[in-house]
């Protein structure tokens, strides 16, 4: 059985994140797609509305971690209205590290992302490390 289009736009996704392919990145968003980022007290954490919101968060992940971030994507499941994608966040920042189990949940129209829900394991921990 082949893979559904929207898993495969979304490890698309996921290579672009990697290789820093900006073009890709905005093609696979809506421009009022939205991102929501758990916890309370790190500097992550909240909604990202619009291109201009979700690039600054994305911007920061390297910023914040010395360009120490990166993911290990284990797997993507979707159909034809959304993706879920199961990946390892990696990182350090200020002595500390980050190893957590990450599941992304996507809603997709027309192709695009319009609102991704990040869910971490550990979400004291997450929140800690980027506060």
């Amino acid at each position: 059985m082949s893979e559904h289009p929207n898993a495969a736009r979304i490890r698309a996704l996921f290579a672009a994140f990697r290789e820093g392919d900006i073009a890709t990145i905005q093609n696979s968003l809506a421009e009022n797609a939205v991102w929501h980022f758990p916890g309370r007290d790190g500097k992550l954490a909240g909604l990202h509305a619009g291109h201009a919101g979700i690039f600054a968060f994305l911007a920061r992940v390297p910023q914040l971690t010395d360009g120490s971030f990166h993911l290990d994507l284990e797997e993507v499941l979707a159909n034809d209205t959304h993706a879920v994608a199961f990946f390892r966040g990696h990182g350090e920042r200020e002595g500390r590290k980050l190893d957590n189990p990450t599941c992304l949940k996507i809603r997709l129209e027309g192709g695009r992302a319009v609102e991704i829900w990040e869910f971490v394991w550990d979400l004291y921990a997450v929140d800690a490390f980027w506060s």
